[in-house]
């Protein structure tokens, strides 16, 4: 046996689903409602069902945890919280979130209700983890890129619970960082609605000159992973401290569901030896894409993607799929109990049931008589006693007392079992044991977040510009800013003292994922810089809580961390933060609501090519086959190129200190509504650079003399008309919003 404390957590996608999961050794399953959930395509639960649900694990002792794992705006956020209610009465075991707004209000509302960090909040490093056990979270689903090393650390530094995923399909970029869907069709992962553009085919280009780089890689599946298989590695995997080992496949038929939990129990239970060929074969035809131990693993490359087809090569025979059929048809879970029963003349027959330490009695209303006619045997009543087939329970021991020439009828007897068994199924179905919630208190608990006074609209009409190349400082004219946010590093203090020389505020830009060895690396260099700046952005809960650890410094939460309610930044408000950009995936309804609710500095970004994906993965590491990303800082093939889609769409890529960006393919530009942008509450307006050939200089001026009323609207329209003559252009989703 690996290890009696680590949970096998099942995916559950329907109720037949369910069945295959318990009855083949999960030991926790996580499922998900109707709504609210990062697999909306998948059947899911209705409210009975979920109630169905929990009950019939918990008589078999398994674990629900429900998914409540996408961003929630405001107009959702009650709703939302009256679901988690629900849920809470239901006794679910805890629930899987990714929008922090949600988690800090579910933590006030409900103290005792379990919360998940989800695989969307990107924790990768341990001051993540710090952050979200700080806030009252149990567990944290790391990134599923975060490697051994980092995750022993996490463990051996934290008192949070650790799950991680070992089997199924990966994403290929950083879960919670990828708004490829999103930007492309409207169809938002952090939404639950992802419309996997990753799996879809793509030239390898050659970016500047739009030209292919070779018939070779023309039509690849560059960005299509195949799928986890770390069965053969457990050990290592529970050795670095994690506790739940998780499968994915939420939308998966319940015959995968089957086959994949019952050998990793096999393994669990008896070694990964006993994981026989017939094993690996059936786990093979159930469903792949070519299998990879991930990047946890150090996977890498081609090993860890399917190019040449992002479909399954799986290919089950009916008798496999009848055999994972059969497996959880009829439920085979059964536990043993020991009954006694009092039968006297004159008296009320009991009935005691015993199960482990807890005992149940019922007594009959009807009085036992003396037999005229007929009398019961001692037989006769623990065949009735022991028909339990529609229960978990078997009788292991039954001592009856029988006087003699009692009578009863059986329908007594029968339902003396039944009331035995409910009380038992009650005591077990109640894993919690939670306090009722009364309507009353929780109106009275809620309304505080809901009853609020409109803030004055703050004008400020700021320009700030995030530049990740020195090449784009030497661009930029320092007297037609606010802000400045840096990301690069040679000549870095240099840049900073200009900006503060020109009195404008000057932010360091830290990258969206960063391990130990990174942070490492960074705080001498902030120590370095830290009288030339007046702040750090990050995007990313680790850098945080890291940056709070260690520096007395303005903090300004970046596109990374999902901002997507008035909640969330009532939460970062109160940890400190002083400015955020809000989630590109508002509208400016949704943005307009939020700014009424707050008082801290709100930016959005007008222009840029927006980031569509963050990933470790290096594309080019399939042109060159990397076994490794060991080389990518000295790597030629870091910038340059990019990916053209079935619609003729250039996407450029640039690979940094070991993180590819995929970026959009037409840039952002909503110079023409920045004034209904400022209306709506926010403060500052900002521009992204990218390429060198973006015309910097004049996009800056243009944009900040508007926002400044230095231009007239007629100059910005025309300006606007001509630049879209030039280039395809997007208003993102300002005007439309997300599924």
């Amino acid at each position: 046996m690996l290890n009696e404390k680590v949970e096998l957590l099942a995916p559950v996608g329907s109720v037949e689903s369910l069945f295959a999961a318990v009855e083949n050794g999960a030991d926790a399953v996580y499922l998900g409602g109707k709504l609210f959930n990062a697999r909306q395509f998948a059947s899911n639960f209705d409210y009975e069902e979920l109630k169905s649900a929990v009950e019939y694990a918990h008589l078999r002792n398994v674990k629900v945890y429900i998914t409540v794992n996408i961003l929630v705006d405001d107009r959702e956020m009650r709703k939302t919280l009256d679901y988690v209610k629900y849920l809470y009465e239901i006794d679910v075991d805890g629930i899987i979130v990714q929008d922090l707004g949600l988690a800090s209000v579910v933590r006030e509302l409900f103290p005792d209700l379990p919360l998940h960090g989800s695989t969307q909040m990107t924790i990768n490093n341990l001051p993540g983890a710090i952050f979200l056990q700080n806030l009252g979270f149990e567990r944290v689903v790391l990134a599923r890129e975060t490697p051994l090393e980092e995750i022993k650390n996490i463990h051996e530094n934290s008192d949070i619970e650790l799950e991680g995923f070992v089997h199924g399909a990966l994403c290929v970029s950083y879960s919670g960082q990828c708004l490829m869907s999103s930007i492309i069709g409207g169809r938002s992962g952090n939404r639950g609605t992802c419309a996997q553009p990753c799996r879809m085919a793509y030239d390898i280009i050659r970016y500047d000159k739009d030209q292919s780089l070779s018939e070779q890689w023309n039509k690849k599946y560059a960005l299509s992973p195949r799928d986890l298989n770390t069965i053969e590695y457990l050990d290592t995997i529970i050795n670095s401290g994690i506790i739940s080992l998780k499968i994915e496949g939420r939308m998966k038929r319940p015959e995968y569901v089957a086959t994949i939990v019952k050998n990793y129990r096999k393994a669990l239970d008896f070694g990964i030896n006993s994981i026989t060929g017939e094993d690996k074969d059936d786990i093979l035809q159930i469903f792949n894409r070519d299998f990879t131990k991930g990047i946890m693993l150090k996977e890498f490359g081609r090993k860890f993607i399917s190019y040449d087809r992002p479909d399954n090569r799986g290919n089950p025979s009916d008798k496999l799929l009848i055999k994972a059929k059969e497996s959880y048809q009829d439920s085979n879970i059964k536990y043993p109990v020991q009954v006694e029963i009092n039968i006297s003349i004159g008296k009320p027959a009991e009935l005691i049931v015993k199960y482990k330490i807890d005992s149940f009695r019922v007594e009959s209303e009807y009085i036992v008589e003396k037999g005229k006619k007929v009398i019961l045997t001692k037989e006769r009543v623990l065949d009735q006693l022991s028909k339990l087939n529609d229960t978990v329970y078997y009788i292991e021991k039954a001592n009856i007392y029988l006087e003699e020439e009692s009578f009863l009828p059986i329908s007594v007897i029968n339902g003396l079992r039944r009331d035995a068994i409910e009380k038992l199924d009650s005591k077990r179905k109640n894993f919690n044991n939670r306090k009722p919630i009364f309507n009353k208190e929780y109106e009275a608990k809620i309304q505080k977040y809901f009853n609020f006074t409109k803030k004055e609209r703050e004008k400020g009409n700021k320009i700030s510009i995030s530049l990740a190349d020195e090449n784009h400082f030497n661009q930029i004219d320092l007297t037609k800013l606010d802000r400045v946010y840096i990301g690069f590093q040679k000549g870095l203090k240099e840049a900073l003292t200009k900006v503060k020389e020109a009195g404008k505020e000057a932010f360091l830009l830290t990258d969206k994922i960063l391990y130990k060895e990174d942070l490492d690396k960074l705080k001498p260099l902030i120590k370095f810089l830290e009288e030339v700046i007046d702040g750090i952005s990050v995007s990313n809960l680790g850098t945080l809580q890291w940056v709070k650890n260690n520096f007395n410094l303005d903090i300004h939460g970046n596109i990374g961390l999902n901002i997507f309610n008035s909640f969330t930044v009532t939460k970062l408000k109160k940890i400190g933060l002083k400015s955020l950009t809000l989630s590109p995936e508002l509208n400016m309804k949704q943005i307009d609501e939020i700014c009424t609710k707050g008082s801290v500095d709100y930016e959005t970004i007008g222009y840029g090519y927006l980031p569509l994906m963050t990933t470790k993965h290096c594309p080019m590491s399939l042109v060159k086959d990397c076994k490794d990303d060991s080389n990518c800082n000295n790597c030629s093939f870091s910038k340059g190129y990019g990916l053209k889609d079935r619609k003729g769409m250039n996407f450029y890529m640039e690979r940094r200190r070991g993180t590819t960006t995929i970026y959009n393919s037409v840039p952002l530009m909503v110079l023409d509504s920045i004034e209904q942008i400022y209306r709506s509450g926010v403060n500052m307006v900002r521009l992204d650079f990218t390429f060198e050939k973006e015309n910097i200089k004049e996009i800056q001026e243009i944009y900040y003399d508007y926002a400044k009323g230095m231009v007239s609207e007629k100059e910005v329209m025309e300006y606007v008309e001509g630049y879209r003559k030039e280039r395809e252009i997007t208003k993102g989703h300002y005007f439309r919003g997300v599924i």
